[in-house]
């Protein structure tokens, strides 16, 4: 039986996001390795996807301010999610 993001039900402060990779072009149109774009990129952030019963802070749909680690990842239909723990995240986007 194949699983949907639809199909995800987060527990406890978890909250799943789809992490907005950075650009792997340069503004001059140089393409770097993925490895070297994270490094040089400031800013993380991601879309909520789900949020657990006990989260109180972040909602779906929300655009968030992602910290460089402490995640896990996990892959649903093909694509890469991260899950965070709601203490391990700081900020959201206005």
């Amino acid at each position: 039986m194949k699983k949907s993001i639809k199909d995800v039900v987060m527990i406890g402060n978890n909250i799943l996001v789809k992490v907005e990779l950075p650009s792997i072009e340069t503004e001059s149109g140089l393409v770097v390795s993925e490895d070297t774009a994270r490094e040089t990129q400031k800013t993380i952030s991601g879309l909520v996807m789900s949020v657990g019963p006990e989260v109180k802070d972040f909602k779906v749909g929300e655009d968030i301010l992602l910290p460089p680690h402490g995640s896990t990842p996990v892959i649903i239909e093909r694509e890469v999610f991260h899950v965070f723990r709601e203490t391990s995240l700081f900020a959201k986007f206005k």
